[in-house]
């Protein structure tokens, strides 16, 4: 099938700010500072610190009781290097979290863009100096320093805040902010990829784009990267990918990456990553209301989500091999376009009837989860855009989980939780196979319900899985896009979710 004509794309318009750990606080705008909140509404005043005065005035009143995520901004205030100071509120220290201090440093950020702060030095001491925490707060001040604006003219490029300092007089501190800045830096840009090929629209953002995306960062990365074209799917017999695709004029395009750790060990396992990347999806012939269509172009986010968590890994030069496969195609319709009642065969033999040519993603997935198992893994985890019937059962505080190995999922949920990246196991019981059972074929793609919608889907992978294989898969069509409720990910777009869980289960299976 011909590629029709790619548009150009233009650079990314984000960018990190320097981070750079000192002993001693640096001529800055703003110095910030870190204040708990006691009893009483009383502020703990950070012994010794230059602020104590001002402290106790803001503590007699309201002006700033030291409530999590608050940050009261006091121009021209500052003592020493700083002109200004800001006083970042943690809550009570009895409650505090990663995850809590994750959102006050998102919080911090968001006041310091607003107010147009360039240079900014952080006194870590107390419960931010340990190196978890430290860490967390990178992360949420990182993960909040992003923006897609690269197709509007004239934007602003880069961040606001330019240079973040660390400042502890604690010489071991000072060696554990070192080591948890790398990891920040790459954690944030690891996910701001991964929010960028989210919010590429589809007319740039297409498979050609992606696949070509992705030979360049896996050389960035040291990671073997190749891409199968739709010739070579034909060669596979991915019946069920090629069929998807038939109804678009750009070709589609599988990516296969692999990550190999330096050395040789003989715990080394390999975990396979399986990524939908549906470019866009109007739906085919089973076409999708116009109402949100556009937030379609998300529709690649799996794939996304498991190429950020790749290259992540890989900058962490984590213990494990790591095989990433990721199916780029559109969805669309055409006179070539698949059709509803159509019978194809997919890679593994398995024949499938079309009941509805918008239940795309398992079929491009299940000839893609086939084909992973050639790499001879020890476990193979998948990420989608799957359904939305998992927002209807789960909203967007958590994605679901399935699989074949409760010891597989709880990890995975472990990982989830570590980085409050919440995930929730759906059963999968064997009755759901009955909904899926066809009068023509081996299976069909869909049910003519709408019940357990997200469970069948599943149901469906299973049946491409070989026996003895574990298997789990991530169903993030509620989480992939818009989380306002969470400070550290864009109110509107890519979220970026699951790229740290994913990493981190790859370097500790």
């Amino acid at each position: 099938m011909a590629s029709s004509r790619t548009e150009k794309t233009v650079a990314n318009t984000w960018k990190l700010p320097v981070v750079v750990v000192s002993r001693i606080v640096p001529a800055v705008d703003t110095e910030v500072v870190a204040v708990f909140q006691g009893e009483n509404r009383k502020i703990l005043i950070p012994a010794g610190s230059k602020y104590s005065e001002l402290l106790a005035r803001f503590g007699k009143g309201d002006a700033f009781q030291a409530r999590h995520g608050s940050v009261q901004m006091v121009r021209f205030a500052g003592k020493g290097a700083a002109e200004n100071v800001a006083f970042l509120g943690m809550g009570k220290s009895a409650e505090l979290t990663a995850e809590k201090i994750r959102v006050a440093a998102a919080m911090l950020w968001a006041k310091l863009a607003a107010e147009k702060v360039s240079t900014a030095a952080v006194v870590v001491e107390g419960g931010l100096a340990q190196p978890a925490h430290a860490r967390a707060f990178l992360e949420g001040m990182l993960l909040n320093a992003y923006s897609f604006n690269k197709y509007k003219k004239g934007a602003e490029t880069g961040v606001a805040l330019s240079k973040l300092v660390l400042v502890s007089a604690d010489t071991t501190v000072v060696s554990h902010l070192n080591d948890e800045t790398k990891r920040a830096l790459a954690v944030a840009e690891a996910v701001n990829i991964t929010r960028d090929w989210s919010n590429e629209p589809s007319n740039f953002g297409t498979p050609e784009y992606f696949a070509a995306e992705a030979m360049r960062h896996s050389r960035k990365y040291g990671i073997k990267c190749r891409v199968l074209s739709e010739a070579d799917a034909k060669r596979e017999g991915m019946g069920l990918f090629l069929a998807v695709g038939q109804g678009s004029p750009r070709e589609g395009k599988i990516v296969v990456m692999e990550y190999l750790p330096k050395g040789k060990s003989k715990n080394l396992k390999t975990v396979a990553f399986v990524g939908k990347g549906i470019t866009f999806d109007c739906g085919g012939i089973s076409i999708k209301p116009s109402l949100r269509m556009e937030d379609m172009k998300h529709d690649m986010t799996g794939a996304a989500t498991l190429f950020g968590a790749t290259l992540l890994a890989a900058a962490l030069k984590v213990p494990n091999r790591i095989v990433t496969i990721l199916a780029f195609t559109e969805n669309m319709t055409d006179g070539a376009a698949i059709q509803p009642g159509n019978v194809v065969r997919a890679r593994n033999g398995k024949t499938v009837e079309i009941i509805n040519t918008d239940a795309e993603g398992r079929l491009i997935l299940a000839d893609v989860l086939d084909y992973a198992h050639e790499f001879k893994p020890d476990v193979i985890v998948d990420a989608a855009t799957l359904t939305g019937a998992v927002s209807v059962a789960l909203g967007k505080h958590c994605s679901a989980v399935l699989g074949n190995d409760d010891g597989l999922i709880e990890a995975l949920r472990e990982a989830g939780n570590d980085n409050h990246e919440r995930i929730w196991q759906l059963p999968m019981f064997d009755e759901y196979l009955e909904d899926l059972k066809s009068d023509s074929a081996d299976l069909k793609n869909s049910a003519n319900d709408g019940n357990g919608g997200t469970i069948r889907g599943a149901i469906f992978m299973a049946q491409f899985i070989r026996k003895g294989m574990k298997w789990a898969h991530l169903d993030i069509a509620a989480t992939a896009y818009g989380m306002p409720h969470v400070p550290y990910f864009p109110k509107k777009g890519g979220s970026g979710i699951y790229v740290r869980t994913l990493a981190q289960f790859a370097s500790e299976f």
